[in-house]
């Protein structure tokens, strides 16, 4: 919804520790915004996996985590400038900083770097700065998360697997994984139900060996038939102490959790049926991530609830249920 000539500058490209971006101007909201874009190259892929070993939030609350410190450290050298230039040309306007995936973080830990400077610093006052991240990874401490609530925003939709998804979600759902009776829920549950949590599953803790191995082998088992008697076999399936690690010891490190940043804003989906059809709709929570948000949802739509399209598709149905503006 922007004229091109309002566009200052777009860097389509990525490369590492700085995702595609743009500068530009709004005058029907009478903001300067820098979008930040999300995961969508190579390049973004080894910035999302730069540090997942790091298990430590920094002194100052931020986190290593995919990387998006460096990123936005990068955009608060490079670009600040030209913003600040923006700002004084158009004296009313404010600026708020948009990102998708990673770049909803990055643009949330730059907001919260820019509060923290003062005005002499930036040229211009931080209180006009606001950020909004949709699909955000987690990537502040509780204290950071909780402080910055007033001036960044974090919009989820329903399963997202990216706002989950932390050094210390992972490690829940390994243990998770490793203690399910998946031979009790494969004769249970829909085999179309169950591939479709074993391939979302396997993509999520791909990095993670023994688990990605172990569902390997649950996938196998979910493409033989019911009747077979190696569905019942539990040796069939490796054990535990194998699969925990290679010398048979147990890994029960957790790493320090990591929160959303700022005020949530939940999508959340409803599905009704009308005259035998299912219909879709979205409702907008406001709250607090807590402890909601600490545990990885093995879904059909974790992977999809991240694309743009669906965030933007639920978005839209949203406004539908919002009582018009009054005119002046």
């Amino acid at each position: 919804m922007l004229r091109k000539r309002n566009v200052l500058k777009f860097v389509k490209d990525s490369s590492i520790l700085r995702p595609g971006y743009y500068i530009a101007i709004d005058p029907r909201t009478k903001l300067v915004i820098l979008g930040i874009r999300g995961t969508h190259t190579v390049y973004d892929l080894v910035t999302d996996l730069i540090a997942l070993s790091d298990k430590k939030v920094s002194p100052k609350g931020f986190s290593t985590h995919f990387g998006t410190y460096e990123a936005a450290r990068w955009y608060l050298r490079h670009e600040l400038g030209l913003i600040r230039k923006c700002l004084e040309k158009h004296k009313d306007y404010k600026l708020r900083l948009v990102g998708h995936s990673l770049g909803g973080a990055s643009a949330a830990l730059l907001a919260i770097m820019l509060r923290k400077k003062s005005k002499e610093e930036l040229g211009f006052s931080p209180d006009i700065i606001s950020a909004v991240g949709y699909g955000t990874p987690p990537c502040v401490s509780r204290e950071i998360a909780q402080s910055c609530a007033s001036y960044v925003s974090t919009v989820v939709l329903q399963d997202d697997i990216i706002p989950r998804l932390s050094a210390a979600s992972l490690a829940r759902l390994r243990a998770e994984i490793l203690k399910t009776d998946w031979v009790s829920v494969l004769e249970k549950e829909d085999w179309k139900h169950i591939v479709d949590i074993v391939t979302n599953a396997k993509l999520v803790v791909s990095s993670i060996q023994d688990v990605a191995r172990k569902l390997a082998d649950y996938a196998k088992i979910v493409t033989i038939s019911t009747s077979s008697d190696a569905i019942k076999d539990r040796d069939h399936l490796p054990r535990s102490s194998e699969v925990l690690s290679p010398d048979g010891k147990e890994d029960v490190f957790v790493p320090d959790d990591l929160f959303l940043p700022g005020t949530l804003y939940y999508l959340k989906r409803d599905i009704e049926e009308i005259n035998g059809v299912e219909d879709e709709s979205y409702t907008l929570w406001r709250g607090d991530a807590g402890e909601n948000f600490q545990r990885i949802l093995l879904s059909g739509n974790l992977i999809s609830d991240h694309k743009c399209e669906s965030i933007y598709y639920a978005l839209r149905d949203v406004l539908k249920t919002l009582p018009p503006q009054e005119s002046g």
